[in-house]
């Protein structure tokens, strides 16, 4: 149903799959009120939507003549995953869509972005600024259907990413930028199965912590719990790359550098373990081992079992494929009984 309104027309859409009204402004960006929107094209065709979960396209669009648009969607499913919220102000010029204020808030997990798609004859740009905030991380993957071991943890992960193809499709080996994570209070449980995050099973994070469990099994035999975990990656032509990854433990600390080739899928990572370091335990000795555990890494003070006291450090090193992570310890140093 349509009718004209002061200073343009509007347009109303009822039915079970969209409540909308959508503000044809003539001199302001159109307005879109959607209180309901359910959008599936793989439905409508037969499809299962498991097949097509993204936008495909072949052509390249043509932004001439496309309004600014507000985005006000109250609940949305998209390729039948409900996302809930959605807002976004789109503004065009030119090949170029700049989205600002762009919010995708489930009721788990909170997502804002700013973000421009340069779609030029010359070339396809997308970058993507923003952050991805949640109370507890496995409800936030739950509801996306994804299995986790970190539990009870809330994270903020800060982004600034740009690849040359359309935003719903990012091309890896031009993929460049950096992501900041912050994880707090939480812990691994279930080691042997499930994901750790994206950025956690990259790094191998769970990987190891299965390793360390089947070493001493005596210390890891219900789960793994930590304070915090922090991690800057920076990502050159679809090579991710840390230096300062740190899971602050309560049975141990663990930091990590080196590289994920995301193009290969290939890791070639080295991880620091330092266990609950007691005071008879010279702290500076320790941690001259290696410069990346670096004066951040300490453990709380919780018995350990009788092999995990007398392990000062433990140096591994991650290579292989993703999937399939190789985890060899190179360095294991006993403790020093001398007090320092």
């Amino acid at each position: 149903m349509s009718q004209p309104v002061a200073g343009g027309s509007q347009v109303e859409a009822q039915g079970r799959e969209i409540n909308a009204t959508l503000t044809m402004r003539d001199n302001a960006p159109w307005l879109a009120n959607v209180r309901y929107l359910y959008f599936n094209p793989a439905s409508a065709s037969g499809q299962n939507a498991t097949e097509n979960v993204a936008p495909q396209t072949a052509t390249r669009l043509d932004f001439h003549g496309w309004p600014d648009l507000q985005l006000r969607c109250a609940e949305c499913w998209l390729w039948g995953q409900k996302y809930g919220r959605i807002d976004g102000d789109v503004a065009i010029k030119g090949d170029t869509l700049t989205l600002s204020n762009g919010l995708v808030d489930t009721g788990f997990g909170r997502l804002t972005t700013n973000g421009v798609w340069v779609n030029a004859p010359s070339g396809v740009r997308t970058s993507l600024k923003g952050r991805l905030h949640g109370n507890k991380t496995d409800a936030f993957a739950d509801f996306f259907g994804v299995s986790t071991p970190v539990k009870d943890s809330p994270f903020d992960i800060d982004y600034d990413l740009h690849w040359r193809a359309p935003p719903w499709s990012p091309d890896v080996a031009s993929l460049n930028g950096i992501i900041k994570s912050h994880l707090g209070k939480g812990q691994f449980t279930d080691l042997s199965t499930g994901h750790a995050g994206q950025l956690l099973r990259l790094l191998s994070v769970d990987a190891l912590l299965r390793k360390l469990r089947f070493d001493f099994s005596d210390t890891f035999s219900e789960g793994f719990y930590f304070d915090s975990i922090n991690s800057t990656a920076w990502i050159k032509d679809g090579v991710l790359h840390t230096d300062d990854t740190l899971v602050d433990g309560l049975e141990a600390d663990i930091a990590m550098k080196g590289s994920v080739d995301l193009v290969r899928r290939q890791l070639d990572l080295q991880a620091v373990v330092a266990p609950e370091i007691s005071a008879t335990v010279g702290v500076a000795a320790a941690f001259a081992v290696n410069p990346i555990v670096g004066a951040a890494v300490f453990a709380a003070s919780k018995v350990l079992g009788p092999l995990w006291n007398k392990v000062s450090i433990l140096r591994y090193r991650i290579t292989g494929p993703i999937d399939q992570p190789q985890i060899n310890e190179v360095l294991r140093q006993a403790r020093s009984n001398k007090k320092q």
